[in-house]
């Protein structure tokens, strides 16, 4: 029996864990098992010649919401082909395709032992494999790291929160790989000198007995492989807080996802966070200038308002992460919160990514306002071209939500929808003349590279880089 199973990713230089997870288990019970990896920006006609090549008696596909209208229409595609296929889907948005085909079967949950049922035609029993039996899932690393993609691990599956937007909250009990495993898959990492190898555990500081000596472990080796955590700040004990400042620099990024400081709206997302030891944390991690720290917030959130949403942002943006992501509330089916859209008002898009467009407490107007401070917002903080301009901007206002509400509300038709480093540039200058002229001119020169607006007089600069290369 030959079997293909296919994950198709966001980006090109994604990989899919979860694929690669199945098939290497599959391959160690004796299935011949192939895996196809491509992205959405793949054309689709191209896709679906490699999967026709393959010739094989089961086609599997991993099913996300990024992917899910995608592969909706490639296994469409598939079945006019080969009407006779056996398809097989997976993955979180796997029960919502709606092709109605008795070829197709839905595995639902962890699919390694599933698949492997499947395949020996089986009922699914559901059982959940034990992680100290999955093989290393990355057979081909060299071939990874040549196509300059980025390497996924966990260490453990589960989460013991109940965050009532989040599929991850399903599954409460928290499995871990043994110890000696973990530190074993990431000597190969270190052995290969992988950039960057991002663990997806959906929070990865919560026992400090197993993910301690795994820090201990990254700081010693000798590579340039940098490693990032999704992590809980407030769950960091003075312990572990002073073994972070001995870091090698760059060797670790975290992220931490705050969402929101309003109590009312953790409290309706069932999140618990404490604000005083989330914020002191950060402080001491930021203030050692070793570990690149990423904050999140979601806007949409129940109870939060434009006002309480304005506070949170402030609050957050305070801390002096270099990078604060703002996301945008997504209403995943079968979550908690889908089952509250209608007592919180939510109105959302029906259809992947599920993202929310009205609440009770946000018109859709305000989403928009905020869609658009994100996008200025991410060129111009996250994005780092603009650092002096941007701190000196930020004094002329009383807070920092004021600065870019103000370019948000004075951005003009002529600066169209394109959100870039050029076009953010221009719009500052049209809006704050030659306020900070001298700052924003230095990031340009600095930041943007092969671009001198000729708004700016490049005469000394030009002159300054004559005589340095002169030396």
């Amino acid at each position: 029996m030959k079997v293909l199973l296919t994950g198709i990713n966001s980006k090109y230089i994604h990989t899919a864990l979860g694929v690669r997870c199945v098939a290497e288990y599959a391959k160690m019970q004796g299935f011949a098992v192939d895996i196809l990896e491509e992205s959405i920006n793949t054309p689709i006609l191209r896709v679906l010649d490699k999967l026709v090549a393959a010739k094989a008696d089961v086609y599997g596909f991993s099913v996300h919401i990024w992917s899910k209208k995608y592969v909706t229409e490639l296994i469409g595609l598939l079945l006019q082909v080969f009407p006779l296929a056996k398809i097989v889907l997976g993955g979180p948005e796997a029960g919502q395709v709606t092709l109605n085909n008795d070829r197709i079967t839905v595995i639902q949950g962890e699919g390694e032992i599933a698949f492997c049922e499947y395949l020996q035609g089986k009922a699914v029993s559901g059982k959940t494999v034990d992680l100290a039996e999955l093989p290393f899932v990355y057979p081909d690393l060299e071939q990874v790291i040549a196509e300059h993609k980025i390497v996924y691990y966990e260490a453990s599956r589960g989460c013991p929160f109940r965050c009532s937007y989040c599929l991850s909250s399903v599954e409460h009990n928290v499995r871990q790989k043994p110890l000696p495993k973990v530190l074993a898959e990431l000597d190969r990492f270190v052995a290969a000198n992988v950039p960057l190898v991002k663990f997806v555990d959906r929070t990865y500081n919560l026992d400090e007995k197993f993910y301690l000596p795994v820090f201990q472990h990254l700081a010693a080796a000798q590579c340039d492989t940098t490693f990032h955590f999704e992590i809980k700040a407030d769950l960091l004990s003075d312990k572990v807080l002073d073994f972070l400042a001995t870091v090698p620099k760059g060797r670790f990024q975290f992220e931490v996802g705050i969402q929101s400081t309003n109590p009312d709206t953790l409290r309706a997302i069932n999140r618990s966070n404490d604000w005083d030891k989330i914020a002191g944390n950060c402080r001491k991690i930021l203030q050692n200038g070793n570990i690149h720290l990423h904050t999140d917030l979601i806007a949409g959130l129940p109870y939060e308002d434009l006002a309480s949403w304005r506070k949170s942002f402030n609050e957050v943006f305070l801390l002096g992460a270099p990078m604060l992501q703002l996301g945008f509330l997504k209403v995943l089916p079968n979550t908690e919160i889908e089952q509250k859209a209608e007592q919180y008002g939510l109105v959302y898009m029906p259809e992947p990514p599920y993202e929310i467009l009205a609440t009770k407490w946000l018109g859709y107007g305000d989403l928009e306002f905020l869609r658009k401070f994100d996008k200025i917002f991410d060129v111009l903080h996250n994005g780092g071209h603009f650092p002096h301009y941007l701190a000196a901007l930020l004094q002329d206002f009383d807070e920092p939500y004021e600065l870019f509400a103000y370019i948000v509300g004075q951005w003009t038709v002529g600066e169209g929808e394109t959100y870039n480093a050029r076009s953010v540039a221009t719009a500052l200058h049209n809006i704050f003349g030659k306020r900070y002229e001298n700052l924003l001119q230095k990031d340009i020169f600095n930041n943007i590279h092969h671009w001198r607006p000729d708004w700016l007089d490049w005469s000394e600069y030009t002159h300054k880089k004559l005589k340095m290369t002169a030396k």
